[in-house]
């Protein structure tokens, strides 16, 4: 519960007993925003592969929210994505085969999303496939169904007061298109379907019946115009008709066929589908929410449609807010707007998350399941920090802290998320360092020195430092090991420089035989770190300071401390890059 002073109060209860402990927010207030109802109970949540204690609401007292009631900062959602198989499959097709999670657990489903703090859980009415995730007489669904999955998400989800949004993909579906091959370009795993009369027939009725499963609304995935890469671009007859239909005119050809025709007829399209959607699912439950996820937000088949501006909830899924903050004035009013955290946009979660609660955005993020029954087990990576984690893994855990209303550095002790006992100085993010194997690495606080330690199998990388206290340590140390060397290198680090920059003074500190070391305000000093932001200044002589900067170095390993002058200032970054790349002129 929330108390007066502003931290959070959870009680774990263990054979009959309770006990009580409290957390303060963080200096970025994570707490404020990310409790999505500050007066419920605190639940022990048993997972798969993992058991952990977290903030969320009472089956009893119901808070009355629906989809589209819901502010936009207050969507937590995730998909388990049944869309793709667990394994790896040969061909074209690489959706998941019919029936493969066909095992999977509505219960356990609803208890993941109570572990992680979700309050919107996204799953399926039909997914790439072409197979159902519920029983029904309109869409056939997936061979050897255990349970009637949606509907049971349904009922499990909204007696513990969360939101289930269902899943349809419109452009691809390949028992649709393996049974009526002459309204599809093949059936392989992207958008292979025009919109074609009968196959919006079919969409109207699968989303009629969908419906009516109780889900608060439903996501919309791939609306767009077929690739036609299984006819190297030539069109098919169905789709000839349907331009001809659209346009009044006659298809002109593949090779006569201009952009601007090509744009005008996707537009056409696109957007017929879209009222089909829409009709079918508001005549049925007008307060059901329809949520597009998208992935190019401008492109010129859906800029400035009707889509963007009826859609009630819109999901980035490049991850990038910018896109979002652009397109505001495209969207409508009541269009809640969401990014995306997965591993293909390759994006920060502590870049995102802040920025998604500073422009008071919803979260939400997808992964493939592990197993064949449709988990993602998180032992193995839920009690890690972050920037020990890459991909999906960093992903949850990061959304797991932010959903119950912590700081990206709180601890998982005990089976519960806390806020550390000694209060970070400075958050650590890693610049993956190239193909490959990614940069990991820890940050540890003691005695008012702070610790960094990097494992990487690259010769050139680079991190960021962001001071989250009043003041810097007055000791950072870093620790660099298992680095590559070329085949002639012998005791040395392969690393040849490191240098430190704190928005106005940059140091490069050369790893030779001499500590050769460089201070000063370049005249010209940028890392791009490839993280939406870069560090530049001018003026100054870049050799003005000479200073000593202890380090060793051996074959594995590489320590030395950032220099004093960098801390000094306070200042609110201090950017450090390693290698021969990212080198003061």
């Amino acid at each position: 519960m929330m108390t007066n002073d502003g931290s959070i109060t959870t009680f774990s209860q263990s054979s009959g007993s309770s006990q009580a402990s409290s957390c303060k927010p963080d200096k970025q207030g994570y707490f404020n925003r990310w409790m999505y109802n500050t007066q419920r109970g605190l639940l022990t949540l048993a997972l798969v592969g993992s058991v952990i204690q977290c903030g969320n609401l009472q089956a009893a007292e119901k808070s009355g929210v629906t989809a589209m009631s819901i502010p936009d900062y207050e969507i937590k959602s995730y998909c388990v994505d049944f869309n793709w198989t667990a394994g790896g499959r040969k061909g074209q097709n690489n959706f998941a085969k019919p029936g493969e999670y066909a095992a999977a657990d509505p219960k356990g489903l609803v208890e993941w999303h109570k572990a992680i703090g979700s309050n919107v859980i996204q799953t399926f009415c039909v997914s790439h496939n072409g197979y159902a995730w519920y029983k029904s007489d309109v869409t056939p669904p997936q061979p050897g169904l255990k349970h009637d999955f949606l509907r049971e998400v349904v009922k499990l989800g909204h007696a513990e007061d969360m939101l289930v949004m269902g899943y349809l993909s419109i452009a691809a579906n390949t028992r649709w298109g393996d049974e009526n091959p002459s309204l599809s370009y093949g059936s392989p795993s992207t958008y292979h379907l025009p919109y074609t009369d009968e196959y919006l027939a079919y969409l109207d009725k699968a989303i009629r019946d969908a419906v009516t499963t109780g889900i608060d609304g439903f996501m919309l995935d791939w609306i767009w115009q077929p690739k036609r890469s299984s006819t190297n671009g030539k069109w098919i007859d169905s789709e000839k008709k349907l331009y001809e239909q659209l346009m009044g005119e006659k298809f002109p050809g593949e090779d006569k066929l201009s952009e601007k025709k090509d744009t005008e007829y996707s537009r056409k399209a696109i957007d017929r589908c879209w009222k089909t959607i829409r009709k079918a699912a508001k005549q049925v439950n007008p307060d059901c929410a329809i949520w597009l996820t998208c992935n190019k937000l401008q492109h010129p088949h859906i800029d400035d449609s009707d889509m963007l501006k009826e859609i009630d909830w819109l999901l980035a899924e490049s991850g990038n807010v910018k896109n979002l903050e652009k397109i505001k004035s495209f969207v409508g009013k009541h269009t809640k707007l969401i990014v995306c955290l997965a591993a293909w946009n390759n994006k920060d979660p502590a870049f995102v998350i802040p920025s998604a609660k500073e422009n008071k955005l919803g979260l939400y993020g997808f992964c493939k399941p592990r197993t064949k029954d449709g988990r993602i087990p998180m032992d193995k990576f839920l009690s890690k920090q972050l920037t020990e984690l890459v991909g999906d893994d960093r992903n949850i855990a990061a959304l797991a802290r932010a959903y119950q209303g912590l700081s990206l550095e709180s601890e998982l002790v005990d089976g519960k998320f806390v806020e550390p006992k000694v209060a970070p100085a400075y958050r650590l993010q890693i610049l993956a360092g190239g193909r490959g194997s990614a940069n990991r690495g820890t940050n540890r606080f003691s005695n008012g020195s702070g610790e960094v330690k990097v494992n990487t199998p690259h010769r050139r990388g680079a991190l960021l430092l962001t001071r989250l206290g009043d003041t810097w340590p007055e000791t950072v140390n870093l620790h660099y090991w298992t680095i590559k060397r070329e085949k002639n290198e012998k005791d040395m680090s392969a690393v040849q420089t490191v240098t430190f920059f704190n928005g106005k003074l940059g140091c490069e500190v050369a790893i030779d035989e001499k500590g050769k070391t460089r201070f000063g305000a370049p005249k010209k000093f940028t890392i791009n770190v490839n993280w939406a932001r870069s560090f530049k200044v001018g003026g100054g002589d870049s050799e003005t300071k000479p200073i000593t900067v202890p380090f060793t170095s051996d074959k594995n390993n590489l320590k030395l401390v950032i220099p004093k002058e960098i801390l000094t200032g306070n200042p609110e970054t201090i950017a450090v890059a390693w290698g021969k790349r990212f080198v003061a002129k």
